[in-house]
């Protein structure tokens, strides 16, 4: 084998490994960001019934 295909070769295998674990930690970015809004509307939602039972 040339140069420039084992070169090629590792390229590959190595965007291979890499590329799964970019986008898998993406979408788990992701799912966590909706997680914590769903929180902060729940959090907001009690402030607001708390500060309605004050009045």
């Amino acid at each position: 084998m040339d140069t420039w295909q084992i070169i090629l070769a590792i390229v590959i295998v190595s965007l291979s490994i890499i590329m799964p674990i970019y986008y898998s930690s993406e979408k788990k970015k992701i799912e966590q960001q909706k997680e914590l809004e769903k929180i902060k509307k729940y959090g907001e939602a009690i402030n607001q019934l708390t500060k309605n039972k004050k009045n």
